[in-house]
């Protein structure tokens, strides 16, 4: 039985301390394979027709922390031409590329595969919740979105409790385990050079926050 991390909790680092222990409870102790959850899949497909609808099919999406690739294959039946996916789990790989998409094996804090400002749209679902350095992943998103790029965010929210620390480690840092109608969740992504363009809940797989944001400006 694993002992309740000593309060206060404000990073993933205050429960988990080294990087390694960090990638084996992701990839392992607390890895899951979305495909075989149809209510998953299904909430992925809801999320992307109420949010990607009228997106143009021609931009550049990467799908960050793609996972088994449920989101890839839905973009593909959308008719999304240009998608990338990233996945550092081995085991989702295989699955993943089943999608025809081009899938990178990568960690989402050092996207080393993506020039600067070479994407249209981040597409990050049920990820950053799971980031052992959230602040570094939201630059390197930052880096690799068009100056007029969007990032396109799903999140567990509210997230409270301590059950899923070592899975969600980094909700203390985005703010996703306050119930305050998301003022602290977005608080930090514009503090990390992002501008809010909408947000709103949904419960339909679980309790969630869907926000997009702008990329703002250097200046």
């Amino acid at each position: 039985m694993s002992s309740s991390p000593v309060l206060p909790v404000k990073t993933y680092q205050d429960i988990v301390p080294d990087y390694r222990t960090y990638v084996q409870f992701q990839t392992e102790k607390w890895a899951s394979h979305e495909i075989t959850v149809p209510k998953w899949e299904q909430g992925q497909q809801r999320y992307l027709n109420a949010v990607f609808a009228e997106v143009p099919r021609d931009l550049r999406i990467a799908d960050i922390a793609c996972g088994d690739g449920v989101g890839l294959r839905y973009f593909k039946q959308m008719g999304f031409s240009d998608v990338i996916g990233v996945e550092f789990n081995e085991s989702k790989l295989e699955r993943a590329r089943e999608s025809g998409y081009p899938v990178i094996a990568g960690d989402m804090h050092e996207l080393v595969n993506f020039e600067d400002a070479s994407v249209d749209i981040v597409y990050s679902s049920h990820t950053l919740e799971h980031a052992y350095q959230p602040a570094k992943v939201l630059a390197e998103f930052r880096r690799i979105l068009q100056p007029n790029g969007a990032l396109f965010i799903v999140l567990p929210y509210p997230d409270p409790g301590h059950w899923n620390d070592e899975a969600h480690g980094a909700k203390y840092e985005l703010g996703t385990h306050l119930d305050d109608e998301g003022a602290s969740v977005i608080r930090y992504f514009e503090n990390a050079g992002f501008k809010l363009l909408s947000g709103m809940f949904d419960n339909f797989r679980e309790p969630e926050i869907w926000l997009i944001f702008a990329r703002s400006s250097d200046n």
